[in-house]
């Protein structure tokens, strides 16, 4: 039998799943811990001029009870503010729930609660975090998670600059720290509530292109939805057909990724397939019907299949993420994932570490590495990772190709070198930098492995764009141009027709082409002559000049300048820059009425009393 889900709402909001309109304690533990957690925390108010503990640490209990229902952890949900903003003690929580569960909750709670006083005068959040960090809990990660989920719940409260910097914080640090536990849903559901207050136009920005998507209408989900589900039972497998919507900070992330891998620009929605994900789950723990499914799915999408995005996670996991994920393209819509699945691994793909806590499986591959920045910073990494990870981590790959050096904990580290939890990762950018290579996917993890491909493509393609703008320089310098630049600006048309001829998005990708060898000299050659860019139908004369500080005087641009008109030329584009240490650049662009000037020019150029590091006149 196949389960079709009836789509009712596009994206529901995750906290209603959870009902926490009323505590109501599951045992006579956890309502004594309520009871006595009221009790320490009367007269204490929110921002919002709520109770305390009855809003805020209820709402911690309650969502961890639902979540995995560990009377220890809900206890401990409780009462983690209770030694910081009540002054109680540990050995006072022991003695107030002997034995095992007193133990387990002061472990719990001593591992969340904020320090007042800093050992070693970094920032109280900071501090906290290196015992985050040291304490490596599942208990101890959960209830933080539902903490900072709680604070950004209630985060309009709170001061403008206090709210991005709190929601920024919880992006970076605890959605990562939610997508290591595998708790993908709740990733989703935590960067969300930040992503409004951290970059308020970026969101309205995204959340406006991705409420406008076709994809995401119930007339195109709940067709498609029914198909798939129908293909199931035509295979024979039992299961059930559901989505999944991502986030919006989540779909931003991949399309600037794809964005930086040229392969959507930052309008085009379209191109992020997993903006809605198709979930076809099989009943039970069989992955062979997961295969089966699969040739099914691709012959049902036929020539809209995107051969380039299939991804098996069942074979080669990704961080506990297990599926089969094929891509379509479909005309008038854009990009749609299809993953399959089995309810076994759908339940750890969607909540990770909860997912086994709650089937009571080894957890052990959820284990974390918390590091620091130099400024307090929390980031959060797999077990085994390296520094490179750790550089990565702090600031994506816009870090990668700027390493000079890497401290750790105040001493020089190499790159390879595993990080261990509460080091502080200072990543140093002056002098000398290291120049990423493919030697370092040899120590990095996937999605470090992922970044540095990008930065290594980058790099090839600047590389590829220097080399062809120095093969061309001759053959252009022949139609009396020094830079196409110059004809894009003032023949727009010719560009254009040139680009399309030798099928190049821009300049810069025709610079990359023939530098990479993908367009040939000669068919330049061809192509410059067919759309018109040459000597005879531009009639052009490009002067380029550079020179040192001591000539860059007032007045001698003009000085320049009327000796091109002094020989009847006429000036179509300059271009000027001064350096940094204070010569200067200047291109010209000029006609004349006749060739012969040109020569002329070139002489008064050279004889002009000012002294020039190059002339160069074509």
């Amino acid at each position: 039998m196949v389960r079709i889900e009836k789509i009712k709402e596009i994206r529901p909001r995750l906290l209603d799943e959870f009902n926490l309109k009323e505590f109501v304690p599951r045992t006579p533990a956890i309502a004594e811990a309520y009871r006595w957690g009221k009790e320490l925390h009367a007269g204490q108010m929110r921002l919002s001029g709520e109770p305390y503990f009855e809003t805020h640490c209820a709402w911690v209990g309650a969502f961890l009870d639902k979540l995995v229902e560990n009377e220890a952890w809900t206890i401990a949900g409780l009462l983690h503010d209770s030694v910081e903003d009540s002054g109680e003690s540990l050995e006072r929580i022991r003695e107030h729930f002997p034995g095992a569960l007193g133990e387990q909750v002061a472990f719990i709670v001593d591992g969340v609660t904020k320090l007042s006083a800093p050992r070693d005068g970094r920032s109280r959040e900071m501090e906290t975090l290196r015992k985050l960090g040291m304490f490596r809990d599942p208990g101890v990660f959960l209830v933080k998670l539902a903490d900072k989920t709680h604070n950004l719940l209630t985060l309009e409260h709170m001061p403008p600059a206090k709210q991005v910097q709190k929601a920024t914080e919880a992006i970076r640090a605890y959605g990562k720290l939610a997508g290591i536990l595998n708790c993908h849903q709740w990733r989703c559901w935590l960067e969300d509530l930040a992503f409004p207050f951290a970059e308020p136009d970026t969101y309205a920005y995204v959340k406006e292109h991705v409420d406008a998507d076709p994809r995401l209408r119930l007339e195109f989900i709940q067709p498609l939805l029914n198909q798939l589900g129908g293909l199931m039972e035509k295979v024979g497998i039992d299961g059930r057909a559901t989505i999944f919507v991502n986030g919006y900070w989540q779909v931003w992330q991949k399309l600037r990724r794809m964005a930086r891998s040229r392969k959507a620009p930052l309008n085009n929605f379209a191109m992020v397939n997993d903006l809605v994900s198709f979930r076809l789950v099989v009943d039970g723990d069989n992955k062979d019907a997961c295969y089966a499914l699969l040739g099914a799915v691709n012959t049902f999408f036929g020539p809209y299949l995107d051969n380039d995005r299939f991804d098996d996670f069942i074979a080669y996991p990704q961080n506990g993420y297990r599926a089969l994920q094929v891509t379509a393209y479909l005309p008038d819509f854009g990009a749609v994932e299809v993953a399959i699945a089995t309810e076994e691994m759908e339940g750890e793909n969607m909540w990770g570490v909860v997912d086994c806590i709650r089937k009571g499986r080894d957890t052990s591959q959820y284990n974390p590495v918390e590091i620091l920045t130099p400024s307090g910073g929390a980031r959060f990494l797999r077990e085994g990772s390296s520094v490179l990870d750790a550089v990565a981590s702090i600031q994506q790959e816009m870090l990668l190709d700027k390493i000079s050096a890497v401290k750790v904990n105040g001493a020089l580290a190499r790159l390879s070198d595993r990080v261990r939890p509460g080091d502080v990762v200072e990543v140093v950018t002056s002098g000398k930098r290291l120049i990423p290579s493919e030697d370092w996917l040899g120590f990095a993890n996937e999605t470090t492995a992922r970044l540095l491909r990008m930065v290594l493509a980058t790099q090839s393609l600047k590389k590829d764009a220097e080399i062809g703008r120095a093969r061309l320089q001759p053959v252009i310098a022949e139609e009396g141009i020094l830079a196409l630049e110059d004809v894009q600006a003032l023949e727009t048309d010719r560009m254009d027709n040139l680009l399309e001829e030798l099928g190049c998005s821009s300049l810069e990708d025709l610079y990359v082409a023939v530098g990479g060898g993908a367009v040939r000299l000669d068919d330049f050659r061809k192509a410059l002559c067919k759309v018109g860019i040459t000597r005879e139908q531009l009639g052009w004369v490009t002067v380029n000049i550079a020179a040192d500080p001591a000539e860059n005087r007032p007045g001698v641009l003009a000085r320049l300048a009327g000796l091109v008109s002094k020989h009847n030329g006429n000036i179509l584009r300059s271009v000027n820059n001064t350096l940094p240490e204070g010569g200067f650049t200047l291109r010209l662009v000029v006609t004349f009425p006749q060739a012969e000037y040109k020569d002329a020019m070139e002489e008064s150029f050279r004889t002009s009393g000012i002294v020039f590091k190059s002339l160069q006149v074509v």
